[in-house]
C-alpha cells in the first residue's frame, strides 16, 4: 500500500491549485479580460442612435401642413407667399413627391461614402482600441508570465503572486538576469511548441475519430511536462543567482 501520510491537502494540493490560478489572473487575466468584452461587445454592436430616429421623425412632423397652413389654404385673401409655402407642404404629403424624394436620397447616398463611413466608424474606432489593448495584454503576459512562476514559488502567497508590483520590485532587484532568463523561457517554449507541432504531424496517420490523436496527446503531454521542469529549474537557478538582491534565504 503506498503511504500517503506525508501528503498535506492543503500544502500540496489547495496551495498550487490557488498559486496557478493567481498566476492565471495576473498573467493571462488582462487578455482573457479583453475576449470577454469582445465577445459580448459584438453581440450587442455599436447600435443605431434613438437620438438619430428621432431627429428623422421630428424632420417630418416639421414637413408636415400645421393647422394654420390648411387656413391659409382655405383663405382666399391669403398672402401669396404664405400660400406658396403652405401648398409646398401639402405637396410633401404626396405618395408621388415622396417616392420621388427617396429615390433621389438613395440616388445621392450611392454616390455619397459618407453614410458608410458613419455607419463603420464606431465598428472601426472600437476594432482598433480593442487589437491595440489585446496586443498591450498579450506582450505583458508573455513577459510577465515567467516572473509570475518565480514570484509564486518563492512567496507560496496568494496575494503576492496576483500583485504585480511584487514581480515588477522582483525584476527590478534582479536586473538583467532576469532579462536573461526570460529570453531563455521564452526560447524554451519556442522549441517545445515546435516539437509539438512536429509530433502532431507525424503522428497525424494514428487520429480516431471522437477520442482524436491519443499518441500525440500522450506524447505532448510528456514534452510539455518535460520542459516546464526545465523552465522552473531555469528560473529557480536564476533566483538563486540573485538570492542576495531579492532577500531570500538559501541557507
Amino acid at each position: 500500500m503506498p503511504d500517503f501520510s506525508a501528503f498535506s491537502l492543503w500544502d500540496d494540493l489547495v496551495v498550487p491549485l490557488g498559486l496557478g490560478i493567481g498566476i492565471t489572473i495576473v498573467s493571462w487575466g488582462p487578455v482573457i479580460a479583453l475576449v470577454l468584452a469582445l465577445f459580448f461587445g459584438a453581440l450587442r454592436g455599436p447600435g443605431v442612435s434613438s437620438l438619430s430616429a428621432g431627429q428623422i421623425e421630428s424632420a417630418r412632423h416639421s414637413s408636415a401642413p400645421t393647422e394654420e397652413d390648411l387656413s391659409v389654404l382655405t383663405d382666399p385673401d391669403a398672402d401669396p407667399k404664405k400660400l406658396e409655402e403652405a401648398n409646398k407642404k401639402l405637396d410633401q404629403l404626396r405618395p408621388a413627391t415622396q417616392i420621388s424624394q427617396e429615390a433621389e436620397r438613395s440616388k445621392n447616398a450611392q454616390g455619397d461614402p459618407a453614410p458608410v463611413l458613419r455607419v463603420l466608424m464606431p465598428y472601426l474606432r472600437t476594432g482598433i482600441a480593442m487589437v491595440l489593448l489585446f496586443l498591450l495584454g498579450l506582450a505583458w503576459a508573455i513577459f510577465y508570465y515567467p516572473m509570475a512562476l518565480t514570484v509564486a514559488g518563492y512567496t507560496q502567497s496568494f496575494a503576492a503572486v496576483i500583485n504585480p508590483l511584487v514581480g515588477l520590485d522582483t525584476i527590478r532587484r534582479m536586473g538583467a538576469t532576469y532579462f536573461k532568463a526570460f529570453g531563455m523561457v521564452l526560447s524554451i517554449q519556442v522549441v517545445a511548441f515546435t516539437v509539438n507541432v512536429v509530433v502532431a504531424l507525424v503522428t497525424s496517420p494514428f487520429a480516431l475519430p471522437l477520442v482524436g490523436n491519443l499518441p500525440a496527446k500522450f506524447i505532448n503531454g510528456t514534452i510539455t511536462f518535460y520542459f516546464s521542469l526545465v523552465i522552473a529549474c531555469l528560473l529557480g537557478l536564476s533566483l538563486y543567482k540573485c538570492a542576495d538582491r531579492v532577500g531570500i534565504s538559501v541557507d
